[in-house]
C-alpha cells in the first residue's frame, strides 16, 4: 500500500488531536512537579524530579498560551516555577536532582539544567500576559544573571542566550540583560570560530543532542540585538546541520550512541523526541528572517518523525494514553514515556499548529511548495 502523503497524514493527526492535550503530564506530575521518568505508562518514583524537565514543563506551559488562554491560570505552572523557586540556591546557581523523598541530591547542578531555567524563566517574564508571576520570575533572573558568564557548555549558554533574548524583547533598555546576552554571544562566537578553523563549522568537537538550539540561538541573537556576524555565523552551522538532519528527504536525528564526533560517523541509533522542537524552532526563526516556504517545510517534516517519517518508519507517538514514547533504538520504539519525551511532543505539537498562521498570508504556490516532498 502507497504511504500517505506528508501532508494528509499531518491533516488527519490534527482532525484526530484538534487540541492541546498535557493531560498525560498531569498524570507525571505531582504537587512538588514533574516526575523525570515513566516506567511504560506511569511515573516511575525511583528516579524523583529534575531541573532539567520541570523548567522544559514550565516553558511549554508558556508556549501553550499562544494557542490556548486556558493555559494562563493552569495549575502547574504555578507548581513548575515554585519548584525552579526552591532549586535555586542563594547565589543565583541551581540545584537538578530531587529524590522521591524531596531530597536534593547535588549541591549545584549542571549548566545545562540551569540554560533551561533560565530560557524558561526569560520566557515567561517576555511574556505580558503571565504577568502575575513577574515579580517572583524577575527575582529567579536576576539572582541568576551574574553567574552564567561563567559558562563554558556552548549548549547551555544557548539555552540561556535564548531565555535572555526572550526577557530583552519585552525590556530592550535593561543594559544589564543586554550586556550578559552580548558576552554570551560572543562566547559562542569564540567557540564556533575555534572549531571552524579546522573546517568543521560548528561550536563542539562533537554533535550530540539538542543540536538546533546552536545555530538558533546565534540566530535570534543577531535578529534581536543587530549583529551581522552572530546571523552568519548561525547560518552557516544550519547549513553544516541541515545536510545531517535532512539528507534524505525526511528528518534523521543524531542518535545518542555514538553521536558526530568530528572526523567520525553519523551515529542514527537512539534518536530522541528532544530533538524536534529545537529543529522546529531553528527552521521557524529561518523563516522568519528569509520567508522561505522550504523552512516551513521542514518544520512539518520534523514533526511528522513522531508519526512515522522516521528512518524507522515507526511512530511514537501513543494516541490511547496521549502521550510520547522515550525514542527509537535498534530494536524498535522505546516504550517507556517520561517527561522529556511528552514536553517535547507537545511543544512540537503547538510549533506545528503554527505553521498555517506563519503563512496565512502565503500564496496558492508557497502552499504548494511546503507540501511537496523535500
Amino acid at each position: 500500500m502507497k504511504p500517505e502523503p506528508s501532508t494528509k497524514r499531518l491533516a488527519l493527526f490534527f482532525e484526530q488531536h484538534p487540541a492541546l492535550d498535557i493531560s498525560y503530564l498531569e498524570r507525571l506530575s505531582s504537587p512538588t512537579g514533574i516526575y523525570q521518568h515513566g516506567s511504560f505508562n506511569i511515573p516511575n518514583y525511583h528516579h524523583g524530579y529534575c531541573l532539567d524537565d520541570n523548567s522544559r514543563a514550565l516553558l511549554l506551559l508558556v508556549k501553550a498560551e499562544g494557542i490556548s488562554t486556558s493555559f494562563l491560570n493552569h495549575p502547574l505552572l504555578s507548581t513548575y516555577l515554585s519548584f525552579i523557586f526552591f532549586a535555586q540556591n542563594e547565589d543565583g546557581t541551581f540545584k537538578n536532582f530531587m529524590s522521591f523523598d524531596l531530597k536534593f541530591l547535588e549541591n549545584k547542578g549542571s549548566e545545562d539544567s540551569t540554560g533551561r531555567a533560565i530560557w524558561a524563566i526569560g520566557s515567561l517574564l517576555g511574556n505580558a500576559h503571565f504577568e502575575s508571576y513577574h515579580s517572583i520570575s524577575r527575582e529567579i533572573f536576576d539572582r541568576s544573571l551574574d553567574r552564567l558568564l561563567d559558562f563554558r557548555s556552548p549548549r547551555a549558554v544557548g539555552y540561556c542566550l535564548l531565555g535572555i533574548l526572550k526577557f530583552i524583547e519585552a525590556n530592550p533598555l535593561d543594559s544589564h540583560a543586554r550586556n550578559v546576552a552580548h558576552a554570551l554571544a560572543d562566547f559562542l562566537e569564540a567557540e564556533f570560530d575555534a572549531c571552524d578553523g579546522h573546517n568543521w563549522p560548528w561550536f563542539e568537537e562533537i554533535i550530540s543532542y539538542d543540536n538546533a538550539i546552536l545555530p538558533l540561538a546565534m540566530l535570534r541573537a543577531g535578529r534581536i540585538m543587530k549583529n551581522q556576524r552572530w546571523t552568519e555565523i548561525g547560518f552557516t552551522a544550519f547549513t553544516f546541520l541541515d545536510t545531517v538532519l535532512f539528507s534524505n528527504g525526511q528528518l534523521s536525528m543524531i542518535g545518542n550512541q555514538g553521536w558526530y564526533p568530528k572526523g567520525g560517523e553519523v551515529s542514527r541509533s537512539g534518536q530522541q523526541p528532544i530533538e524536534v522542537p529545537s529543529i522546529m524552532l531553528l527552521y521557524r526563526e529561518l523563516y522568519r528572517l528569509e520567508s522561505n516556504p522550504i523552512h516551513l517545510a521542514k518544520m512539518q517534516r520534523a514533526f511528522l518523525w513522531y508519526l512515522g517519517e522516521n528512518d524507522q518508519e515507526l511512530s511514537v507517538f501513543n494516541p490511547s494514553q496521549k502521550s510520547c514514547y522515550d525514542g527509537l533504538e535498534e530494536y524498535g520504539v522505546n516504550k517507556n514515556q517520561g517527561a522529556e519525551s511528552n514536553i517535547a511532543f507537545w511543544t512540537a505539537y503547538i510549533l506545528a499548529k503554527g505553521i498555517d498562521t506563519l503563512c496565512a498570508d502565503c500564496s496558492v504556490k508557497t502552499k504548494a511548495i511546503i507540501n511537496k516532498p523535500l
